[in-house]
């Protein structure tokens, strides 16, 4: 409890609109076959976008997260994570006030325990995140977001224990 707190106060800080250090915070929630899991996320947006031309665009931010995971069943943990993403987005120009997209992102995430349930295992505690999403940006400045991402934690063959674990996930943000 005391790392999901201290990743809490660090995220609080790292977005306090006084400081301007962030883009926006996402709440972040999904449930997989073998654990049920909730994020907060700060994003930095990129400055630089590609492909501006026509009715779509290719730009991106970079995502710090702190995750609590929730293990099923009678042997399952409780897991507490921090990672960092950087997350390419493909986004059409804004019809009226509504934008949609879709992403995808490779990062690396640190967990403090490995043991998800009797039935599922992380084969270390350093795993890649990586996900594809769709969404939507609306309101009068395009100022929230709401979207799906399907989630995929693992070592990368890191160890001979890969299994690694899939989430379903809605994630809602707000952009400053």
């Amino acid at each position: 409890m005391k790392k999901f707190l201290v990743v809490g106060l660090m995220s609080w800080y790292l977005i306090s609109p006084e400081a301007n250090a962030a883009d926006g915070i996402a709440l972040i929630g999904g449930s997989g076959g073998d654990a049920h899991m909730g994020a907060i996320a700060v994003q930095w947006d990129w400055e630089k976008k590609w492909f501006t031309e026509g009715d779509w665009s290719l730009g991106g931010y970079w995502e710090l997260d702190g995750s609590y995971w929730k293990g099923d069943g009678s042997g399952s943990n409780k897991i507490f994570g921090i990672g960092i993403t950087p997350v390419f987005r493909l986004e059409r120009t804004p019809i009226y006030d509504f934008a949609p997209y879709f992403e995808g992102g490779i990062g690396i995430h640190h967990f403090n325990e490995r043991e998800v349930s009797d039935e599922k295992r992380l084969g270390s505690n350093l795993n890649f995140g990586d996900h594809l999403g769709v969404g939507i940006r609306f309101g009068d400045n395009l100022e929230y977001d709401l979207g799906y991402r399907f989630q995929h934690y693992s070592n990368a063959g890191i160890t001979d224990d890969n299994s690694g674990i899939n989430f379903h996930q809605i994630r809602l943000r707000y952009s400053y």
